[in-house]
């Protein structure tokens, strides 16, 4: 969709990071039984994220979620270096997580 939209794919690429970065941060606070609002430095209006977040989160595991950050870290190396296209190299790691 936010291809669709004209949205610049360094947006997009910056976007799923910190999405999936939350995702991650509530793993780890779960892990070690931390509260997960204090975990992710929420503000009182924003604790109805917490349910999103944790919704989406136990779809994947910790180390997975691990994973996904450090291949969108390489991806956006790899791109500034010319080694790959940014677009194609998000839709591959996309489509290798999140097709289910």
């Amino acid at each position: 969709g936010l291809i669709a939209n004209k949205e610049p794919v360094q947006k997009i690429l910056v976007t799923l990071y910190n999405h999936f970065k939350k995702l991650y941060i509530i793993k780890v606070a779960e892990s070690f039984n931390q509260d997960v609002a204090v975990a992710m430095n929420l503000k009182p209006n924003q604790m109805f994220l917490v349910s999103k977040y944790k919704g989406q989160a136990r779809y994947f595991e910790k180390q997975e979620l691990r994973k996904i950050l450090e291949e969108l870290i390489n991806l956006d190396s790899n791109y500034k270096i010319g080694l790959i296209d940014l677009e194609i190299g998000l839709e591959a790691i996309l489509c290798k997580y999140c097709s289910n």
